[in-house]
């Protein structure tokens, strides 16, 4: 019933934003997008149906996590800060970084895919498992890295940026892939549990999510510090904050794309050797030294 009620408002939704775009309040879309309104809202009520029918239950922090994705990404795509996103490019970068890296960091943390299971109707569980099994092999490193790197870079290079600007579907088509890159690499790099179940090991996973770090601070830096305008869409359309120049503006974005993704990637790193100083100490509870040993060695951890 609660699903349905959903996509009755979704059409309701999509409806007064054809009507009355400029009218409706803040945090109501400016511009409709289906995938996104109902995927927030309904991951928002599995999740609460799942906190009340799930086995083990996350503790505060994971929620909070998990609630500020989701937030994120509602925010910055389904209210009328996406107008404002269109009109500055360092409000554009802003929308970037926590499509990309910020919502997917968050939710990755959280790891919600149990409580969500146990929230979810029987036919989206059947669904979610049938698309992750065919899906699975892009969360291999090699290839989860590449196509994070190149979902948040490749709308960077200015023809292709100017052009998805342009366009209503190329624009939905850069953020979606954004997010579906971030989600991807992120919940393979922050999976909380050890090898097996994980096919990776954390210090893999933990050197994959910081090594990325590099051609994203690469980009970011040659953005901020060039000296040509970028990105002439902006001076075009008409900036929203006229009293920032082209430069100011570019340089500001440019910094955006470069320090906070830089110090997410450091966090991931430090997260990963943190788990696996945690699943030692687990490991450890349960050893049973063999027979007559008198000494055994030290973990990395100094214990």
């Amino acid at each position: 019933m609660a699903e349905l009620f959903l996509l009755l408002l979704a059409v309701a939704m999509d409806i007064a934003c054809r009507a009355w775009p400029a009218h409706l309040p803040f945090l109501l879309p400016f511009v409709f997008n289906a995938p996104v309104f109902l995927g927030s809202w309904l991951a928002l009520l599995w999740y609460l149906r799942g906190l009340r029918h799930a086995a083990a239950k996350p503790g505060w922090v994971r929620r909070a996590f998990f609630l500020s994705g989701l937030a994120g990404i509602y925010f910055v795509l389904q209210t009328h800060f996406e107008y404002a996103a269109q009109h500055m490019f360092l409000l554009n970068r802003i929308q970037a970084v926590v499509l990309g890296m910020g919502a997917p960091f968050c939710i990755a943390i959280g790891w919600p895919s149990e409580v969500l299971a146990a929230g979810m109707p029987g036919w989206a569980v059947r669904g979610a498992k049938a698309a992750w099994a065919r899906l699975r092999w892009l969360s291999h490193p090699l290839l989860a890295a590449p196509i994070f790197i190149a979902t948040t870079d490749i709308w960077l290079i200015p023809p292709i940026h100017f052009a998805a600007m342009l366009s209503p579907a190329l624009y939905a088509v850069m953020n979606l892939s954004c997010l579906a890159g971030g989600l991807l690499f992120w919940l393979m790099v922050l999976d909380p549990r050890p090898k097996p179940p994980c096919r990776f090991s954390y210090l893999t996973r933990a050197a994959t999510g910081f090594l990325v770090m590099f051609p994203q601070v690469a980009v970011g830096a040659y953005i901020a510090l060039s000296n040509q305008d970028l990105y002439s869409f902006y001076t075009l359309c008409g900036r929203l904050y006229p009293a920032i120049s082209p430069a100011y503006d570019q340089m500001l974005g440019g910094l955006i794309q470069w320090i906070p993704p830089g110090m997410m990637n450091t966090a991931a790193l430090i997260i990963g050797l943190n788990s696996l100083r945690l699943a030692e100490a687990e490991a450890d509870k349960h050893f049973v030294p063999p027979p007559g040993a008198k000494v055994y060695e030290a973990k990395w951890t100094g214990r």
